[in-house]
């Protein structure tokens, strides 16, 4: 008989970003688009880099992170020093009522900058400080059913920026430039009539010789807008209106659901998109053909549920994420639960739900996403073919409640299937050797992980699901059972917004970072593992 090591909770450090006036809603950070836009080529490259190569480390961004708050601002921050380096103010309505910022994105350009070397100095207007800093890039933001993009290479223009030095948007005089106006207004070419969501840019096709981004919108009016050639490069001359866009009805007419989220598949050549929202659906849609989806998926409400609290909470869908592979789909549930989902051909097949059975969330999820940290590629815990299709890091994601609860799932084979040759999370997420020391965020949690039966807020320090289990030493390993299990939670103790995370790289660890209805912003950092 053989047992499997104990799983012992990583260490992780926490500090906070403060500089917004409200809650903060929304997070972006630059290094979330390298997962899944790797290519055999380039993930080669940064293998060799990661692990101790003499080339200069030139093919990394900076860590940017980009937020929106309930202020009518969005902020660029440099996590090397922990401040921010641009603020942009959102334009206010006629009747000067500040609009909130509900979701951010970085252009894919920022990526082409990793993946090319830093770019060259094109024109005099651009800005050498900037270049010198890393922080050149476009961004763009919505904020009501406005879309607006940022060019931050032409920060400098006098007529758009001044130093913030106002009451108005900091208890302190800062440094920090604001940007009042922006470089590109698309709110007539995407035609939105509601609130928009959620912000999601395509992924580059490597069929196609030039690079053609779409960006779609999601909105509360129950569609998906979507514009193609969005620009990332600002000349100064007045911006071609778009074509009509086109329009994914996510909810049916009369039902009055929101579109809550949508997001491009990765690492396929067709434009595909996955939106969900208060129908309580998940569909997949080919955007050349926009008049139906290609397969919806009704999500029910879970049966085995006993949990009293949950008991009124319908299965409504509030956030999705793709595995970086763009083989699976993950939806957090207002039930607390979150379903994964299968792409097998243009079809959405259920592979498993996450519930409370499994230790999940007393409440809804708020954000689900599988936070591509590169930790397997760096640490060899997967097979060569993992690397070069994507799956090596889909079997770890996260999930974020109203309970105030992060948790670290693994997905286990059983759902990811065994012929991906996913590496396992517990193998590089585990503390070693001491499992009795407590990793803190302020208090020892290491045995936080929660079990069926439990009450809100109790804990055990074993489940069933851990690893703990004895198995026959005649039987091959890759036959065990690996059911999904919680690998930890973390008590963030407050209703998340939004959680986004950044990968690993040669300068730093990787880290996650939580918006929650406070306005700052925390900021959770791994060692070096």
């Amino acid at each position: 008989m053989s047992s499997v090591t104990a799983f012992s909770p990583p260490k992780l450090q926490k500090r906070v970003l403060k500089g917004h006036q409200k809650a903060v809603l929304c997070l972006a950070h630059s290094s979330e688009r390298l997962a899944y836009c790797s290519t055999p080529k380039s993930t080669k490259r940064a293998t060799e880099i990661l692990v101790g190569s003499d080339a200069p480390v030139t093919e990394f961004l900076p860590s940017l992170l980009l937020s929106g708050a309930e202020d009518g601002t969005a902020r660029l921050w440099d996590l090397r020093i922990g401040k921010t380096a641009y603020c942009m103010i959102v334009p206010r309505t006629e009747v000067g009522e500040t609009l909130e910022v509900t979701s951010v994105a970085f252009h894919p350009s920022v990526v082409d900058v990793a993946d090319e070397g830093m770019g060259n100095n094109e024109t005099e207007h651009t800005n050498k400080s900037v270049l010198e800093s890393g922080r050149e890039c476009t961004v763009y933001l919505s904020a009501s059913n406005h879309v607006y993009g940022y060019d931050l290479r032409y920060h400098a223009s006098p007529s758009s920026t001044r130093i913030a030095t106002s009451p108005e948007f900091s208890a302190k005089p800062s440094a920090c430039p604001i940007i009042r106006s922006p470089h590109f207004d698309l709110s007539t070419s995407f035609q939105c009539t509601d609130e928009i969501n959620q912000l999601s840019f395509s992924f580059e096709n490597h069929n196609k010789s030039s690079k053609e981004y779409h960006l779609a919108a999601a909105c509360d009016s129950g569609g998906v807008h979507i514009c193609k050639d969005v620009p990332y490069k600002y000349t100064r001359q007045p911006l071609e209106i778009f074509a009509t866009p086109r329009i994914l009805h996510h909810a049916d007419k009369g039902s009055q659901a929101i579109t809550s989220c949508s997001l491009f598949r990765p690492r396929v050549n067709e434009l595909h998109v996955a939106s969900c929202g208060t129908d309580c659906t998940v569909k997949l849609w080919d955007v050349k053909k926009p008049r139906r989806p290609m397969y919806t998926m009704c999500i029910k409400a879970q049966t085995e549920n006993q949990n009293s609290t949950q008991l009124c909470n319908p299965p409504f869908v509030h956030s999705l994420s793709w595995s970086p592979s763009g083989r699976l789909l993950v939806a957090g549930l207002g039930d607390g639960s979150c379903v994964i989902f299968r792409i097998e051909g243009r079809r959405l097949v259920e592979a498993g739900r996450l519930g409370w059975d499994y230790g999940g969330h007393s409440s809804a999820v708020a954000a689900v996403i599988f936070p591509c940290f590169g930790l397997c590629q760096t640490n060899s815990y997967t097979s060569q073919k993992a690397l070069l299709n994507g799956s090596a890091d889909d079997r770890l994601i996260m999930s974020a409640g109203n309970d105030g609860n992060i948790l670290f799932w693994d997905l286990g084979l059983d759902i990811v299937g065994r012929e991906t040759g996913c590496g396992d999370p517990s193998l590089y997420l585990s503390r070693q050797p001491n499992k009795d020391a407590a990793y803190k965020v302020g208090e020892d949690y290491s045995s936080h992980i929660p079990s069926k039966g439990d009450s809100v807020g109790s804990v055990l320090k074993t489940h069933k699901n851990n690893h703990h289990d004895v198995y026959d030493d005649d039987i091959p390993i890759d036959l065990l059972p690996s059911p999904p299990k919680v690998l930890f939670q973390i008590p963030h103790k407050k209703k998340t917004n939004w959680i986004c995370s950044k990968a690993v790289d040669a300068t730093s660890p990787c880290s996650f970072f939580v918006a929650d209805t406070t306005r700052e912003i925390s900021a959770y950092t791994f060692p070096s593992l």
